[in-house]
């Protein structure tokens, strides 16, 4: 009966490591997971591009309804400036599963905060941010890239905007150095 016992747990054990085997790849799977793409934020006022950078994923305006500028930014150089194009998820790095931990910018404050994206679905993206204790979240949507991309559109406002396409959403290198040594100056 020792050698039944033996047979059992050898049969077992092959069944618990193939199945571990199985579910390691399915683990793998859920890894791969990739938040790029184009999401429509939740009042479907803007899209926002994500893609891999080097230093994690950043996401930016690609599209929105009604132009605006970053009036609040702190950097008073960016002022002014057009928000179509302006980061807004900033080094997103891989977390647990299917979410991603770094920054975002909030234009309507000039704020930058602790925050997270994590697919929900492959159709739907969840942006948490925190300021504080203080947090609040949204689900965007999948979107395709804006058809109109780099043609005129018409506003609310009745006026023609253009919208094109920002070339690359990853920052610059010599940029993204100038200022890792204007942030240790300021320290």
């Amino acid at each position: 009966m020792a050698k039944e016992q033996h047979s059992g747990l050898r049969a077992w054990m092959v069944g618990l490591t193939a199945g571990g085997a199985l579910l390691g790849l399915g683990g793998a799977g859920a890894q791969a997971a990739d938040p790029s793409g184009v999401w429509m934020v939740a009042d479907q006022t803007a899209k926002i591009r994500i893609e891999p950078c080097p230093d994690g994923y950043w996401g930016v305006i690609d599209w929105e309804r009604q132009p605006g500028t970053d009036s609040h930014n702190p950097d008073p150089s960016k002022r002014g400036r057009p928000l179509l194009g302006t980061p807004l998820l900033i080094s997103m790095k891989p977390a647990e599963g299917n979410a991603w931990q770094g920054k975002v910018y909030n234009p309507q404050d000039g704020g930058f905060y602790n925050a997270s994206i994590s697919l929900e679905r492959p159709d739907v993206l969840k942006l948490q941010g925190c300021m504080l204790i203080f947090c609040s979240e949204q689900r965007w949507t999948r979107a395709a890239a804006p058809a109109d991309a780099g043609r005129a559109t018409t506003g609310a406002s009745g006026q023609a905007q253009a919208q094109a396409r920002p070339r690359n959403v990853c920052p610059q290198q010599s940029s993204g150095a100038a200022a890792s040594r204007r942030n240790q100056q300021v320290r």
